[in-house]
């Protein structure tokens, strides 16, 4: 079907478009699990802006028939089913086991900021940290950097949030 995608740096309607959407489910729940992320191509420029934005901003990747993949391993010891379905309005998903996990992970977004450097761009930056918790101590296990984000704003920069500019170093 036709949908969005992204080709040369520019939006367009085309064949397969919207497939990005059903990877980036799967990753954000890939990210979940203690999964290992064996191939990840994250989206390389801020395209819309935050609005209703429910998922730390870069936690995509980017998918092309007979170029980019994602790719993940099971590295645990038990098998993993994952389970993808739509409605007419949203796409939902799930990672299930035979065994349950002890551990419980969070996706956070930190320093998130905008920079307009010597090109005259703007740029979206970023960190995003996966924080594995024990499930029943609470204590946090592992803090790990996921993404590093310096990703060129793409939409009108009138609509980047004011208070969320920083001046150049």
């Amino acid at each position: 079907m036709e949908g969005l995608v992204i080709s040369n740096r520019q939006m367009k309607k085309g064949v397969g478009g919207g497939l990005c959407q059903m990877a980036n489910m799967i990753h954000w729940l890939v990210l979940h699990t203690p999964l290992t992320v064996t191939e990840l191509h994250h989206h390389s420029d801020a395209l819309f802006p935050d609005v209703k934005r429910r998922v730390p901003f870069g936690t995509g990747t980017s998918i092309s028939y007979k170029a980019l993949d994602y790719r993940f391993k099971n590295t645990t010891e038990y098998p993993v089913q994952i389970r993808i379905w739509l409605d007419d309005t949203f796409l939902y998903g799930e990672i299930r086991s035979t065994v349950p996990l002890t551990e419980k992970y969070k996706i956070v977004e930190e320093d998130n900021h905008y920079v307009k450097e010597e090109d005259g761009i703007f740029y979206r930056n970023s960190k995003v940290y996966r924080i594995m918790t024990d499930k029943e101590t609470k204590q946090e296990i592992k803090k790990e950097l996921i993404l590093d984000n310096h990703s060129q704003v793409m939409y009108d920069y009138d609509l980047i949030p004011k208070e969320e500019i920083r001046e150049t170093v």
